[in-house]
């Protein structure tokens, strides 16, 4: 079957790669596990051997019937888009903490991974294959270019951690980018943050304009009066910019606001 582009379909060949990621999840016998995009099954193989009661969501009926030859009652198959579905609704059906195992589409990985923030406390674990300047993105430390909303998101509630690298001719048809294969593990320290809309708001402005300093983009917020006593009793420069502050100075400011 010819991929989709619009689907952003780029289709794992390896299946040794498909093991080495099935592996490093970790999955017990017996464990639920939701797979996104399973195409013809390559990556679904390697979980169901490994024992998963999977459920795989499918947005290209043109595997429906691929798959249920395939794996007939190994695999629950929904076959709709991931970011369509009613998360509230169908985690319901998930009583304990689950796993997912993915290599998903490039274009929905943003939307997913603020599904995932949100559903957080419902995954003990997803190891997904994503573009390897995502994967920069979320295990950035601040100072750096790929440092910003989405590393201080996730960081909140995730350990994320890099486990390696796919090439890009892993894949067809062959994508523009590598990609790298990430984990995202419930967090054990997570942060005391008091109000937590708070915070995010803050980050969301304090990245508005990465060239600009803190002070600039607060500006839109408080008036030079509350800047200077933010400054004064949280004891941080406000002519730093963003991208410098970690995560505890971010909290920090947020409980001053």
């Amino acid at each position: 079957m010819k991929a989709i582009k619009a689907w952003g379909q780029h289709f794992l060949t390896d299946p040794a790669i498909a093991a080495r990621i099935v592996a490093e999840a970790g999955i017990e016998p017996g464990e639920e596990v939701w797979e996104i995009g399973p195409g013809t099954g390559i990556l679904s193989q390697e979980l169901i051997s490994a024992g998963a009661r999977l459920t795989a969501f499918e947005l290209d009926k043109r595997f429906a019937q691929v798959l249920k030859d395939r794996f007939r009652d190994a695999l629950h198959l929904v076959l709709q888009d991931i970011l369509t579905v009613d998360w509230s609704m169908t985690l319901e059906g998930f009583p304990g903490t689950l796993k997912l195992v993915a290599n998903i589409p490039y274009q929905i990985t943003s939307p997913l991974l603020g599904k995932l923030e949100q559903w957080h406390h419902k995954f003990s674990r997803c190891v997904i294959m994503v573009q390897k300047e995502v994967a920069e993105r979320l295990g950035a430390v601040p100072g750096t270019k790929a440092y910003g909303v989405m590393t201080l998101r996730l960081k909140r509630v995730f350990d994320v951690q890099t486990l390696f690298e796919v090439g890009r001719e892993n894949f067809d048809p062959i994508p523009k980018v590598d990609s790298t294969v990430i984990s995202l593990s419930t967090r054990h320290d997570p942060p005391a943050i008091s109000d937590e809309k708070k915070y995010l708001a803050l980050i969301s402005l304090a990245f508005a304009h990465r060239r600009k300093t803190l002070r600039n983009n607060l500006a839109a917020r408080l008036d030079k009066t509350h800047l200077s006593v933010l400054e004064s009793r949280s004891g941080i420069d406000l002519d730093r910019r963003g991208e410098t502050l970690c995560e505890e100075e971010f909290i920090l400011l947020s409980s001053l606001l």
